[in-house]
């Protein structure tokens, strides 16, 4: 059976923000569901984030994928909005 992979990548002209952004998620990817994967990669000049999540092939598992992802986005949603009233 086959894998799903999702990445959510977060830009920014800020590398501030993108600092915050990884500060706020990275200790919440440290122990990801059973059976996910998050690897997380910083770019060098510190103008992105990106998280990319793996799990097995299975309905259960795409499940949980999907409510990790859907989590991970309502915290880019919040840090967003945050970031409009610095």
């Amino acid at each position: 059976m086959g894998r799903f992979k999702v990445a959510v990548k977060v830009s920014s002209s800020n590398p501030v923000f993108i600092s915050s952004v990884y500060r706020m998620l990275s200790p919440d990817n440290a122990t990801p569901p059973r059976g996910v994967t998050v690897k997380e990669v910083v770019g060098e000049d510190g103008t992105s984030y990106e998280l990319v999540f793996t799990a097995p092939g299975g309905l259960k598992e795409l499940r949980t994928l999907k409510g990790s992802v859907d989590e991970v986005l309502k915290l880019l949603e919040v840090a967003e909005k945050l970031a409009m009233f610095k």
